[in-house]
């Protein structure tokens, strides 16, 4: 009886020929802190994020190349199918393909994928019951600044660019002297 392992010859829409290998990683992250006798302890360890490391190949080795590329660039998770594991929220850290004479209209290299934790945040209850100004810039519990506005600047320059004027430089717009004045005789005073 023969088994058949089904995995994914796509990275995300980007389709290959083939994967030669691959090679998956998962790593923990072991602290150790160094105490007085010159031992190392350890506190505590995380679980750092996965990494797979895939060696392709596909024709028309520009398009390949140029499809990977723009979807590096658009930094979209992407869920990666391999012999071993199904990967999750992958990203294409790295491309690196290889040319040579044999290879010269065929990609072929090696593609750096790392997994990405994905977090959400939230703000915790207020112990008095009150959360109507959280979360708002500038509110009383907010950790957020309010956005400048022209009626809460104080100063010469703050309102203009609370108000988005733009100036040249942080400190405005200074006029030329006459051109049969110095600099010199504009100081004394002349």
């Amino acid at each position: 009886m023969s088994s058949i392992i089904a995995f994914s010859t796509s990275i995300g829409p980007v389709p290959l020929d083939c994967v030669i290998s691959e090679k998956p990683s998962s790593e923990l992250d072991i602290t150790e802190i160094a105490i007085e006798t010159g031992a190392k302890i350890t506190d505590h360890a995380v679980v750092m994020p996965k990494k797979v490391g895939l060696e392709v190949a596909s024709g028309n080795a520009a398009a390949t190349f140029a499809a990977l590329v723009a979807f590096q660039e658009s930094r979209v998770p992407f869920t990666l199918v391999t012999g071993l594991k199904v990967f999750s929220n992958m990203l294409v850290k790295g491309i690196y393909p290889e040319r040579d004479a044999g290879f010269s209209s065929v990609f072929r290299g090696r593609v750096e994928l790392q997994e990405v934790i994905i977090v959400g945040t939230a703000y915790a209850a207020d112990p008095e019951g009150d959360n109507s100004e959280r979360g708002n810039p500038g509110g009383k519990k907010s950790t957020r600044s309010a956005p400048a506005t022209s009626e809460r600047a104080k100063g010469g320059a703050t309102p203009d660019r609370a108000s988005q004027t733009i100036q040249r430089g942080d400190a405005g717009v200074v006029s030329a002297m006459p051109a049969d004045q110095s600099y010199l005789s504009s100081l004394a005073g002349n």
